[in-house]
């Protein structure tokens, strides 16, 4: 669905098949965030703040009898849609945050909200290292890390990160064995 010009749910279907054509089958790579995001960052706190927001109803409907109950579900629907945005853009980051790799190329797609997509374009020759990063006890539990990428470029690019990968070895050592990294 494209609802903006830089909003294109169907931008990584499209993007991997582009390159699958052009690269064939084993040659090229594309993942996203791990499910452990989407439970940490979107299920569980929308469950905490439905059950929240039926909870205040609840207690201030009994509490004051039915009475301010307009009052007190208008503050209450207006609290629910305050902390609902930024859940709103974790499941954006989720969803429509990838990376594609080619044994030539790496591409990163980040979309931030409807009205903002930044794709950044890496040569594999200009890639220097691939490194690993784990810092927390979720991270270690889960399998869990963020890939960073060192490059030649420029200190815009020169450093892209990659958060919340699943099996971050793994991934590393497929990317680096698809680019004929050591």
């Amino acid at each position: 669905m494209k609802i903006f010009s830089n909003f294109d749910t169907e931008i990584r279907r499209r993007t991997y098949q582009e390159h699958l054509n052009q690269y064939g089958v084993g040659n090229v790579l594309c993942f996203g965030r791990s499910k452990l995001y989407w439970f940490l960052k979107i299920f569980f706190p929308m469950v905490f703040l439905t059950v929240g927001y039926f909870g205040v109803l609840y207690l201030f409907y009994y509490l004051l009898d039915g009475d301010y109950f307009w009052y007190i579900f208008l503050v209450d629907t207006i609290l629910m849609i305050f902390f609902i945005i930024p859940i709103i853009g974790k499941y954006f980051d989720y969803k429509l945050d990838f990376i594609i790799v080619t044994p030539d190329f790496l591409i990163m797609y980040n979309q931030t909200w409807i009205f903002s997509k930044k794709v950044v374009t890496i040569n594999e020759k200009s890639i220097k290292t691939i490194s690993i990063e784990r810092s927390g006890f979720l991270y270690s539990v889960f399998n869990n890390g963020d890939i960073v990428f060192l490059s030649e470029w420029d200190v815009v690019h020169g450093e892209i990160t990659l958060k919340w990968i699943p099996k971050p070895e793994k991934r590393r050592d497929e990317i680096a064995q698809l680019m004929n990294k050591d």
